[in-house]
């Protein structure tokens, strides 16, 4: 219910209250006032009394109509004001019970009503004074004298001047109570604005807060989402799948920077209309074509919209349907990577506030992006260092091979015995060969190559004996997964071996230095040096000559000094 229907409600809700309580004191009342009027008035007025004393009772016990309630109420004091004009004339009560009929219809209706109760009641006054003093009415109560015209027309104004002073009294307050009632109306209407409008405000700032709130959960689970890819492809277009699921947007474009700087472009992207762009190629000229050049180029955030100057970009034949627009930066580690795209159907589907919250998720992007190059870049890195160390490691084992007789162990427990023959079994070589496991035709007999860095350097055989099963998978592999360890003990050792040879060698040279440091000459230090040098080297005759520079020649004979040690055996 609005303050009006309240202050409406009130009033109905004072005046039933008024009429019950009235009513009721006029039922009790009443009666008392009734029995001596029934013993000293004549039968015509005990039928009047006693008729309008039941109408009070029927009106006031009776479910009817509040303003009929009323209006009978008015009706029934007049009707006894007008019995006691009859009766008593004006000497009588009758002046009081038509004040009274013309102060309820001020209270129960209004003062207008009580200007109109006023002239009913003026009116009856000249009626029954021109039909007494005409001798065409006899008042009843003849112990109560008729009076004089000037008695007549001084208690009928007198009458009339208290009732003006009650109707202009009940005009006064009516009409103060009705400019507070409109007021108070005008007053709480404002309120009802003003509050209409902080509602209004606060659905627009709870939707606000909602969106922002949907936005931000979504920017978190998509960058839960890439954070998994390494790949670089795979990670671009799961992004633009999970932006258009999450967010709903009708286009999502991700542009990269070619390595010049000069081009964003389209790498991935979730609509068809943008799958025909990434498959001519589609690319924008950094900081000249559309708002992904111009956010490339100056790094900032931009919203464009379907209206005034931004209407330009609209004009894609390949995503027709689109009206709002807005392009985010790709920066990490304060490098520009690329431009992230959204699209919407929608006019103004963009706000400035959205900027914020899309560019944490183009922060996001651009550091898995940064880290797919990165992972990318390291495997790179990781596969060209195992490829060179596996070439060094082909060449060591080339090396190794050649220069030393073919090795070859025999074990049959509990004897292992080595084996001197030139000649190789069919089945191992045909294992080295092609770097397969082969199976002898018996079935109890496989040969494993041994591998390393993909080079075969070896094979295993093994024979069953001729009472047992043949190789089962379960078998087979333990023989591979025995090939491998051994693989990797044999790479152990040869680098073992190579270290301890470096530190041979490291350690002669530092005795060598140590000894030539140690002398103190020239020519002392020249035979220290190629007798060392003799001595550590086997099988090797050193010759060391000093060249003599003068004239700006070589003098190889005679001229310089040399001195030469033999071979050592």
């Amino acid at each position: 219910m609005d303050y009006q229907g309240n202050f409406e409600y009130t009033y109905r809700k004072w005046r039933a209250a008024f009429l019950r309580t009235t009513l009721i004191a006029a039922c009790i009342l009443g009666l008392v006032a009734l029995i001596p009027s029934l013993i000293a008035t004549v039968a015509f007025y005990r039928i009047i009394y006693i008729t309008l004393y039941i109408i009070v009772l029927l009106i006031t016990f009776l479910h009817i109509n509040d303003n009929i309630r009323a209006g009978i109420l008015i009706f029934l004091v007049y009707m006894i004001a007008v019995a006691g004009l009859t009766e008593t004339g004006i000497r009588g009560d009758a002046r009081l019970f038509m004040l009274g009929a013309i102060t309820l219809a001020c209270m129960l209706f209004s003062w207008r009503a009580g200007w109109v109760m006023l002239g009913v009641g003026l009116a009856s006054y000249i009626l029954f004074g021109w039909l007494i003093f005409s001798g065409r009415l006899t008042i009843s109560n003849t112990t109560v004298g008729v009076g004089t015209l000037q008695v007549w027309v001084s208690n009928a104004t007198s009458m009339v001047m208290l009732s003006i002073l009650v109707i202009n009294s009940m005009r006064l307050s009516q009409t103060e109570y009705e400019n507070s009632e409109n007021r108070a109306r005008s007053f709480f209407k404002d309120l009802t604005v003003e509050r209409s409008t902080l509602e209004q405000k606060i659905k627009e700032r709870t939707e606000v807060l909602d969106k922002r709130t949907s936005q931000l959960q979504a920017v978190a689970d998509v960058g839960k989402s890439i954070t998994s890819y390494r790949n670089l492809s795979e990670l671009l277009q799961q992004a633009s799948i999970l932006i258009h699921e999450n967010f709903g947007y009708y286009h999502v474009g991700i542009f990269l920077l070619d390595e010049r700087k000069e081009y964003a472009v389209l790498a991935a992207t979730n609509s068809e209309g943008g799958r025909r762009m990434l498959d001519k190629g589609h690319q924008l000229k950094v900081g000249e074509t559309g708002i992904v050049g111009y956010v490339s180029e100056s790094l900032r955030a931009r919203i464009a919209l379907d209206v005034g100057a931004d209407a330009v970009f609209f004009n894609n034949p390949d995503l027709p349907n689109t009206r709002s627009e807005m392009a985010l930066p790709l920066v990490a580690s304060g490098q520009i990577l690329g431009v992230l795209d959204v699209q919407s159907t929608e006019p103004r589907a963009f706000i400035e506030d959205d900027i914020a919250t899309l560019q944490v998720l183009a922060e996001q992007l651009a550091v898995a992006i940064q880290n797919a190059n990165l992972f990318s870049e390291t495997a790179k890195a990781l596969e060209s260092t195992r490829a060179t160390y596996g070439q060094l490691s082909r060449e060591a084992w080339n090396k190794m091979l050649r220069s030393q007789a073919r090795i070859g162990f025999l074990a049959t427990p509990p004897v292992t015995v080595q084996i001197q023959s030139e000649t190789m079994e069919p089945n191992i070589s045909r294992a080295i060969e092609t770097g397969d496991l082969i199976l002898g035709n018996d079935g109890l007999t496989i040969s494993v190559p041994v591998k390393i860095r993909g080079q075969v350097i070896g094979a295993i055989r093994l024979k069953k004996s001729e009472i047992a099963e043949a190789w089962t998978q379960d078998e087979t592999n333990l023989a591979i997964a025995l090939s491998d360890q051994l693989s990797g003990a044999l790479e152990s050792a040869r680098l073992y071996r190579e270290s301890q040879q470096r530190a041979v060698r490291e350690s002669l040279v530092s005795d060598i230095s140590a000894r030539i440091n140690a002398s103190a000459t020239r020519d002392a230090i020249i035979r220290e040096t190629v007798q060392e040098l003799g001595q550590s080297i086997a099988n090797t005759s050193v010759t060391f000559q000093l060249l003599d520079l003068s004239d700006g020649e070589n003098q190889a004979d005679g001229a310089g000094r040399s001195v030469q040690v033999p071979i050592n055996e």
